[in-house]
């Protein structure tokens, strides 16, 4: 990796880190709570099952 790269950002790309930044956690709390949303309907549905 070329480090000089790095060396050579300055403020002016630092709103476009923090959106990227933004942009990632709210990709990574949207699947973590589609999992849980997951979980919860097959959860749901195995205890649907053998009542019916």
């Amino acid at each position: 990796m070329d480090l000089q790269l790095l060396a050579t950002l300055g403020w002016q790309e630092l709103p476009m880190l923090i959106f990227l930044l933004l942009l990632a956690l709210v990709f990574f709390l949207v699947i973590r709570q589609n999992q849980k949303d997951f979980l919860e309907i097959v959860a749901w549905v195995n205890e649907e099952k053998p009542g019916s």
